[in-house]
């Protein structure tokens, strides 16, 4: 059985005596062991003070800590001691493993109430009576499950969306400044003096931001009195009139002062911060780098390869969803209309998975006002899909994007131009290619009977009368109409008496046709007949001597099909030719009619004589 992750809870307030065996703010409370405590002891001890003197106001702070695989949040809250000074604290530290005290969980905790979920000893409503914990129980407080906390913060209180909505509380002007900072020395030591906002608020704004991008550990304190202690987290958050180390390698952003003009980076990172806000979590996504930069020019390259034009930083994926709802700055929308764009979005398409570029297409098929100044884009879209559509039906199998495209039939003239580079393509290469599943595609895209028709002819242009015959005896298999359609455009079209020889190893093959012939005129003997002709005439001729019309009932094997024999009757010429299919009709008439000599009848009437 997998036991979920649990974290360790001490608790520190003033004691005449804690658990360290000393008069002063420490651990009065805990679940851990006697060397874990010392352990964690040392690390947080500098930090288990209130976050500031002022008793009037009593909001807790928070301090996020990571050590390598185990993390540590902390929730301060001012107190009087047990003679009723003001100036103490009541700390609680969870501490357990880094994997499930993530980022997430504790800036949800910023915003939760903590006596919701911590054991009932152990909460604040129980401490803050003036009396500290005495006696042995006083050592023993049960773990707190994780999955648990992050079930009611996260999933039950919503408690991230809540910091989602909270985000736009931050002045953009000082969100841009502290993007700006994380992108010039990522990961390096930041304070914020005098945030309007919750400390949480503006490191989760961060981290929706930058998380992805730049390295970190994103770990934070949002209400300290001063900055100059040693081994403080990555963001400290401190009043304006807080204690600033004179020497230190924090760089501190004061939110009271103007914005000023900034560095090479600003402009990239008001840009950012813009579009996030615009475009939302996902086009921030789509943008991030595969694992986090480390340096200021990393980050530089990163933003030059997302500089889709001057001023513009964006995916181009974000731009093609938000076009035809009208939903483009200007910027956006002059580089999406112009022939510059075209490159790079083709680029893009091409990343795209086919229920994504359908979803796409199915958004540019609506006519709008802005359809016409992205015409050149909307064709594009329309191309990629097309081809995807191609592709999958080269492969015997059906593609979702050609329901999209039946909602507004690709142009014939793109169909005609994709089908010639396709086979150009395969004969510079000496291949064979298969062009009758991607007519079969075009027609389920909706192309009109006319267009497939035109295009029906450019086929039976192309290609060799044997590879057609072999094509149609193979599409009327699955689809016998478009094979029929097939074989009378052949007919019309006609072929030379060299490639009529050729065919005729494919037709003694398939017995003229036979079964293909079967599949198209099911229970139809005169659509049958009126197939074979179309046969004969394609390619033995329109009419027919001896020696054709003994080719023909030699490829059609020993059992000819009575209407290619009608057919013959038809188109073969008076004299010898005719009493040739006269001859085998009347053989086969027989052999239907009258019983084998050697049968049972016969072998009666031996027996008798005998």
């Amino acid at each position: 059985m997998i036991r979920s992750a649990r974290a360790d809870l001490t608790v520190y307030r003033w004691s005449d005596r804690s658990l360290l065996g000393r008069g002063d703010v420490g651990p009065v409370t805990t679940s851990l062991e006697r060397e874990a405590l010392l352990r964690w002891n040392n690390r947080i001890e500098h930090l288990v003070w209130a976050a500031q003197d002022d008793t009037g106001d009593t909001a807790p702070g928070f301090v996020y800590l990571r050590y390598g695989h185990e993390a540590a949040l902390l929730r301060k809250v001012p107190a009087r001691d047990r003679h009723g000074r003001s100036g103490s604290t009541l700390t609680h530290v969870l501490t357990g493993p880094a994997d499930s005290m993530d980022l997430n969980l504790a800036l949800a905790a910023c915003r939760s109430d903590w006596d919701d979920w911590l054991p009932p000893p152990a909460r604040q409503a129980a401490l803050l009576d003036g009396h500290a914990p005495r006696g042995p129980e006083s050592e023993l407080l049960s773990r707190v499950a994780l999955d648990r906390v992050r079930g009611l913060l996260l999933d039950r209180n919503h408690l991230l969306e809540d910091l989602d909505s909270a985000v736009l509380d931050v002045p953009e002007g000082l969100l841009t400044r502290l993007a700006e900072a994380l992108m010039e020395h990522p990961g390096a030591p930041l304070t914020v003096v005098g945030s309007p906002v919750p400390g949480e608020v503006v490191v989760h704004a961060l981290a929706d931001l930058l998380g992805q991008v730049v390295v970190g550990d994103w770990t934070f304190a949002t209400r300290e009195e001063s900055d100059a202690l040693h081994e403080l987290p990555q963001f400290v958050f401190v009043r304006p009139d807080a204690t600033a180390a004179i020497q230190g390698t924090r760089r501190r952003i004061d939110a009271g002062t103007p914005d000023g003009p900034g560095g090479p980076l600003r402009a990239y990172a008001a840009l950012l911060v813009r579009l996030r806000r615009r475009r939302g979590r996902r086009a921030l996504g789509r943008m991030r780098p595969p694992r986090p930069l480390v340096t200021a020019e990393q980050v530089h390259a990163w933003l030059e390869q997302h500089s889709v034009a001057p001023g513009l930083l964006s995916d181009l994926t974000s731009l093609l969803e938000a076009a035809p709802h009208g939903d483009l700055t200007a910027t956006e929308a002059a580089y999406l209309g112009s022939r510059a764009a075209l490159p790079p979005v083709r680029l893009e398409l091409g990343r795209l998975k086919d229920a994504h570029l359908a979803r796409l297409l199915q958004a540019w098929s609506v006519r709008t006002p802005e359809a016409d100044h992205y015409r050149l884009v909307h064709e594009e879209i329309r191309l990629t899909a097309l081809r995807r559509a191609f592709d999958t039906a080269s492969q015997g199998a059906r593609s979702e994007l050609e329901d999209v495209l039946r909602a507004a039939p690709p142009d014939p003239g793109l169909v005609r131009a994709e089908l010639d580079e396709r086979m150009d393509r395969a004969a510079a290469r000496g291949v064979a290619f298969d062009v009758v599943p991607l007519l079969a595609c075009a027609a389920r895209t909706g192309l009109a009977r006319d267009a497939l028709d035109d295009l029906t002819e450019v086929l039976v242009g192309r290609f060799d009368t044997t590879d057609l015959i072999r094509e149609i005896d193979r599409i009327s298999h699955t689809e016998p109409e478009r094979a029929r359609a097939l074989l009378e455009r052949c007919a019309e079209h006609g072929t030379g008496r060299r490639a009529r020889r050729d065919a005729y190893d494919t037709l003694r093959r398939t017995e003229f046709l036979a079964g293909a012939v079967d599949r198209m005129a099911p229970r139809d003997p005169a659509l049958a007949v009126r197939l074979y002709r179309l046969l004969l005439a394609w390619t033995v001729g329109a009419r027919l001597g001896r020696r054709a019309v003994h080719a023909v009932l030699a490829a059609a094997g020993a059992r000819p099909s009575p209407a290619l024999l009608w057919a013959l009757l038809e188109v073969c010429r008076p004299g010898p030719a005719r009493r040739a299919v006269v001859d085998t009709v009347v053989g086969e008439y027989f052999r239907e009619r009258l019983p084998d000599p050697a049968g049972p009848r016969g072998a009666r009437t031996h027996d008798a004589w005998g």
